[in-house]
């Protein structure tokens, strides 16, 4: 069933795609603006990626946070340069507002985030700059990433 999710997830990251060009085309401006609907995108990624800490059964969470993730990369490839650097520059704000292990667990797919977004791209192995960055996706065949709480600097350096 996980390797037909995963299918079924790289389908629909195509057809958003598709939908922001119909998008443009079709002239959709939202009342809020595309930067504040990917605020607010992200705002929820941080929210479910906090349930994810102690939780015995997290996978259908991490699902959804990914899900929302990729709702925050349709809204911001709609908005303009200045919107996405602005954004993309403020996204640390929101992670602090949450429990230090959402920023701890986010940080490899914002590394990626921000990766993408300078030009970059990732291998097929959905991870770059030395395991650093990480493509966000909700389906696994294996452990999921965003499970393991990465170790703090001290419990790196020994």
């Amino acid at each position: 069933m996980a390797a037909n999710g995963k299918m079924i997830e790289q389908a629909q990251i195509l057809t958003t795609h598709n939908l922001a060009t119909l998008v443009r085309q079709v002239g959709i401006a939202p009342e809020p603006g595309w930067e504040d609907l990917a605020r607010r995108c992200f705002r929820t990624v941080c929210r479910l990626t906090a349930r994810v800490h102690h939780n015995p059964r997290p996978l259908a969470t991490i699902k959804d946070a990914a899900y929302a993730w990729r709702q925050l990369i349709f809204f911001l490839a709609l908005c303009t340069p200045a919107e996405q650097s602005r954004l993309l520059s403020r996204l640390g704000e929101e992670t602090a507002r949450h429990p230090a292990h959402v920023a701890a667990r986010l940080a490899p797919a914002l590394a990626g985030l921000h990766l993408v977004a300078a030009g970059g791209s990732f291998p097929a192995d959905g991870t770059a700059l030395g395991g650093r960055a990480r493509r966000f996706l909700g389906w696994t065949t294996g452990e999921h990433w965003l499970r393991r709480l990465p170790p703090t600097r001290d419990q790196a350096t020994g």
